[in-house]
């Protein structure tokens, strides 16, 4: 295993849960290395700009919404949802400067399902869908929570899809017990732009899958560039977690972790329920921690039989998906139905 550090192009991300971006607030996240500053007009518009005044390079994000334009700190230039300078409060009014001309670049959003993903590439993604969370319509997530991991994407992905480290990484009371293990054997079937663990009964390892009452039916979803939906049902009741996987840069990543249910009394015992979050995305986030320690010395890294099999699968989406926009071609999934055998 040697990840590339290239982050994939033309394709959507994960950019900001749109409760974080309330009507005039502007919001800084960086993307793909690139400056980004989320806002949202009064009448509830989302837009996303580069996060850099052309006049002296101040964040648009450390100004403010006025007229539902962005005004930079620094000179008070202005500009529309869509990058186009406005105003130049120091200039006369015969001055000849050309304002069409002085722009910032936008990007495309598309905002559904209480997530805003954004486009890093050419065009405006009208060609590709943005991910889709079954059973939850256009509601929001009732949990929210985002960690930061300091690898590279491919890491970060590579430790979302892994099942090998679930009972050393996340070995607790309240989700494994030590030293409990079984023989897994699961169906993958290949997706648009990713593959699937098919429907199967949920592991009776874990406690939290009892909640739903009945027999809990599991599938997971997982598609470039780093996205895994788990939808689990029993009955009439479902849950939904998406994890999303957005590089800030080469080193670094934006874990977000969202939660939807259909069983109001599980609401009454959210802030419950933050704890465990927290705790579960923090033993990841302390296996990051040290895995970038090692990954200092740049070491030769295998990934071994069927238990690594999900992450070879992801370096070969990911190495199709580059080399199909090189070649100008559209992309097709390589990968083919199988299953997979593993002790976890």
């Amino acid at each position: 295993m040697s990840p590339s550090t290239s982050l994939l192009r033309n394709i959507w991300y994960f950019g900001i849960a749109s409760r974080d971006v309330g009507a005039g607030k502007l919001v800084h996240r960086e993307i793909c290395g690139q400056p980004v500053v989320f806002g949202r007009t009064a009448a509830g518009g989302i837009f996303a700009l580069r996060d850099t005044c052309p006049h002296r390079g101040a964040p648009l994000s450390a100004g403010r919404i006025r007229d539902d334009e962005v005004e930079c700190c620094y000179h008070g230039w202005t500009f529309d949802r869509h990058g186009s300078c406005t105003s130049i409060p120091a200039l006369v009014a015969d001055d000849p400067v050309d304002l069409s001309k002085i722009t910032v670049a936008s990007f495309p959003l598309r905002e559904r399902q209480g997530v805003v993903w954004i486009w890093i590439g050419d065009g405006d993604g009208a060609d590709c869908a943005v991910p889709d969370v079954p059973d939850v319509g256009d509601t929001p997530p009732q949990i929210v929570h985002a960690v930061e991991f300091p690898v590279n994407i491919d890491h970060a992905v590579v430790g979302l899809i892994d099942p090998a480290h679930t009972p050393h990484v996340h070995e607790s009371w309240w989700w494994r017990r030590p030293g409990k293990r079984r023989d897994k054997e699961k169906h993958f079937a290949p997706t648009p732009l990713g593959f699937d663990m098919t429907s199967h009964r949920a592991s009776s390892n874990s406690k939290v899958y009892r909640l739903l009452g009945g027999a809990p039916e599991v599938q997971i979803a997982f598609a470039l560039p780093g996205l895994r939906i788990e939808h689990i049902r029993a009955g009439k009741n479902f849950y939904c977690g998406m994890t999303a996987c957005t590089p800030i840069d080469e080193n670094r990543t934006l874990t977000t972790h969202m939660m939807w249910w259909s069983m109001p009394w599980l609401t009454l015992f959210k802030p419950l329920a933050m704890p465990f979050v927290r705790a579960f995305l923090g033993q990841d986030r302390t296996v990051f921690e040290k895995q970038a320690r090692g990954l200092r010395w740049d070491p030769d890294l295998r990934l071994t039989g069927q238990p690594d099999q999900q992450a070879k699968w992801y370096f070969r989406l990911k190495n199709e998906w580059e080399r199909s926009a090189a070649a100008g071609k559209p992309f097709e999934n390589p990968l083919s139905e199988t299953t997979l055998r593993w002790r976890t």
